[in-house]
C-alpha cells in the first residue's frame, strides 16, 4: 500500500480524533484509505481547460488522495451542541470532473460562464445539507479562487453581487481551506468566517450559535489548535 504523505497523516489523525472521541456522535462516515493518484504541476495533461491554471496556493502540497473521506458529527451532552462535517474529494477527481450542468439556474451570461468554471472540491454527503465548495478554473487567477455554495449566503442582499445568489468567495487559498478543516473539523458555517457576509442577520442565527459553541468547546478539546483567528473573524462578521 502506498504511504500517506505527512499532510494526509495529519488529516487522518484529525479524522480519528472525531471518530474515537466520547464527546462526538458520528452519524455518517466514509473512509477509504486507497489512494487516488496525485496531481502534478502540469494540469493540462489531464484536460486542456487546466492549461496555465495556477498551482499556487497549495494545490499540490495540500492534496488529499483518499478515495473516500467524509464524516458527519455532532457533540454530545453535556457539551454545547456543535455539528459539522468534512467531505473532501481527491484533487485528481476534481481535475477530471470537466464542465457539468449548472448547479443553479444562471440568470445572466456572466453567471452561466461563472458556473461553468466551478469544480467541486468538497460536499456534504454525510448530512445531505447540500452545501458545496468549489475551486474556479481560471488561467488568469493566481491562486485559484475558492467559492462556497450555501443557501444561507443570500448574496441577493448585495445588489452589486453579480454571481448566483448562493455563491460567495472565500478569502482562502486551497491549502488554507484544507488547513482550516484540521481546526474546525468542518463545523457547520465555518466558511462564512472567511467571506464578507454580515452574520448578524436573523437567518444566520443558527450558524452563529454553532460557531460560538465551537469556539467555546474546541479550545478545550483540541488545545494544540489556535482558535484566535476564528474568534477574531467571527467578531468582525457580527
Amino acid at each position: 500500500m502506498e504511504a500517506f504523505t505527512s499532510y494526509e497523516r495529519l488529516h487522518l489523525d484529525s479524522f480519528e480524533e472525531i471518530r474515537r472521541s466520547q464527546h462526538f456522535e458520528v452519524y455518517s462516515v466514509g473512509l477509504d484509505e486507497q489512494l487516488r493518484p496525485a496531481i502534478g504541476d502540469d494540469l493540462a495533461e489531464y484536460l486542456p481547460e487546466w492549461e496555465n491554471v495556477s498551482m499556487a496556493g497549495g494545490l499540490v502540497s495540500h492534496q488529499l488522495r483518499f478515495s473516500e473521506f467524509f464524516i458527519a458529527w455532532k457533540t454530545t451532552g453535556p457539551l454545547p451542541l456543535v455539528h459539522g462535517e468534512i467531505d473532501v474529494f481527491p484533487l485528481l477527481d476534481v481535475v477530471e470532473q470537466g464542465e457539468g450542468p449548472p448547479i443553479r439556474y444562471p440568470t445572466t451570461e456572466f453567471q452561466r460562464r461563472f458556473l461553468s468554471q466551478l469544480r467541486c472540491i468538497a460536499g456534504s454527503r454525510g448530512s445531505g445539507n447540500g452545501h458545496l465548495t468549489h475551486l474556479r478554473v481560471q488561467p488568469d487567477a493566481s491562486p485559484v479562487e475558492i467559492w462556497f455554495d450555501d443557501e444561507h449566503a443570500d448574496t441577493e442582499l448585495y445588489p452589486s453581487h453579480p454571481y448566483p445568489c448562493t455563491h460567495v468567495k472565500l478569502d482562502l487559498t486551497y491549502g488554507e481551506y484544507v488547513d482550516a478543516l484540521l481546526a474546525t473539523k468542518g463545523t457547520r458555517g465555518w466558511e462564512f468566517l472567511f467571506t464578507d457576509i454580515e452574520l448578524g442577520k436573523p437567518y444566520f442565527h443558527d450558524i452563529v450559535t454553532n460557531l460560538r459553541n465551537m469556539l467555546e468547546v474546541f479550545p478545550r478539546l483540541f488545545p494544540a489548535c489556535d482558535y484566535t483567528p476564528f474568534r477574531e473573524r467571527l467578531a468582525a462578521r457580527l
